[in-house]
């Protein structure tokens, strides 16, 4: 996939933040589950302030520290859409998310998942931390530690880790439902991973047959009308005979009705169906994406913009392009930031001192200069420079060619 390829993804998620946040966009009609998460020190941003400091841009996020998480980016990804209908050969159902994090960060805090996962390390490397004891076997979704308020215990994370390991790309780890895990970068390496979701929770026996019988009982009036209010008001010496006896009559055909609902074939037939509505549903969206991006590269690739600065420009830039300080007159007519703020970037302080260096180097030179090759024009390296990686320059580039202060060349 490349930064390049990651960039791409990106620029989507940046489109589907700015309809969202847009005057005519319905929000309550909208997919939020294609809407990225952006967190910063391990917590979540609001959608708020991600237009007003960061315009919407992940890059621009991303520059300040911020990780960046898309849910089912094989809605976003040819790459990952074939991905996921590839491995549809194997298992009933799967879809990838996405976590790219800047170096010496982590996106989120340990946690336990409700989903079987798969961990592919695509660019950068990223340290795992995996716990022993399992707090919850098989969690489902509302028993998951570590996340809506469910605290990790204690006495798990004391413990010495099971896996203390460094994923490096092409590195893939198992990671199995309900297990407890933690995963941070270096202070010189971003990261980029991509983790298949298996969603396990969804297909235990309790789930489906707790899903039959709901739509078993359901279907007959007398189980969807409210018990009598006696029950659970009053203590069952209390309640009317009369009550009890034709609740028991009720109780008696819900079980005989259940069991003779609850079969192999009829919890075959229930998972069955599920699978079915959800590859469906994503199939064609995957198969859409994959045919879309092809012809937009070709697009791309034969009719180039004249555009040289601003949003549609900085969407050009990769590390193969090739870039210059901006005239006054393109920095006019670069379009006004989302952001509100009126602050221009927030970068890191770590990297604000080597990312003006950049824009002083770019000034200086007078001519072109290739993206891929300003690590290199920097002064020795020092501490600070340490974490100033591809994707943060070409993050910058991309910023500063939208806000007009680089042209492509």
């Amino acid at each position: 996939m490349g930064w390049d390829g990651v960039c791409s993804m990106l620029h989507k998620s940046h489109d589907n933040l700015y309809q969202y946040h847009s005057v005519e966009s319905n929000q309550e009609d909208f997919e939020t589950s294609s809407l990225p998460l952006f967190f910063r020190n391990q917590t979540p941003i609001q959608s708020e302030e991600i237009r007003d400091t960061y315009g919407n841009s992940p890059f621009a996020a991303y520059l300040d520290g911020c990780s960046i998480v898309n849910n089912h980016a094989d809605l976003l990804s040819a790459p990952l859409a074939a991905l996921c209908l590839d491995l549809q050969q194997s298992f009933p159902h799967a879809y990838v998310n996405t976590y790219l994090t800047p170096p010496s960060a982590a996106a989120v805090s340990a946690h336990a998942d409700d989903r079987d996962v798969f961990v592919i390390q695509v660019m950068g490397e990223k340290n795992w931390k995996v716990y022993a004891d399992c707090p919850i076997p098989y969690p489902s979704h509302h028993e998951q530690v570590g996340k809506k308020g469910l605290p990790v215990p204690a006495t798990i994370l004391e413990k010495n880790p099971l896996f203390d390991i460094t994923l490096k790309p092409g590195d893939v780890l198992y990671m199995p439902r309900g297990y407890v895990h933690e995963a941070a970068t270096s202070v010189s390496e971003p990261s980029f991973h991509c983790t298949v979701a298996i969603a396990t929770a969804d297909w235990s026996l309790s789930t489906t047959v707790t899903e039959i019988v709901k739509q078993q009982l359901e279907s007959h009036t007398n189980f969807r009308m409210a018990v009598h209010p006696q029950f659970g008001m009053r203590s069952s010496n209390d309640i009317d005979s009369k009550q009890k006896d034709d609740l028991s009559i009720l109780l008696k055909d819900a079980v005989e009705r259940i069991t003779s609902t609850i079969t192999v074939e009829s919890v075959a037939q229930s998972l069955g169906l599920k699978y079915k509505t959800h590859n469906e549903y994503v199939q064609s969206k995957r198969e859409r994406l994959i045919v879309n991006e092809t012809d937009a590269s070709d697009s791309l690739d034969s009719n180039p913009s004249s555009t040289i600065v601003g949003p549609a420009a900085a969407r050009r830039v990769k590390m193969t392009t090739k870039i210059r300080a901006s005239t006054d007159q393109e920095k006019e007519s670069a379009p006004h930031p989302v952001a509100t703020h009126g602050r221009g970037l927030t970068v890191r302080e770590e990297t604000c001192d080597t990312l003006l260096m950049i824009l002083s180097i770019l000034r200086k030179v007078g001519t072109s200069i290739q993206v891929s090759e300003l690590l290199n024009s920097l002064p020795a390296a020092n501490e600070e420079a340490q974490m100033v990686c591809d994707l943060t320059i070409l993050s910058f580039v991309k910023c500063c060619v939208e806000l007009g202060a680089i042209a492509l060349a």
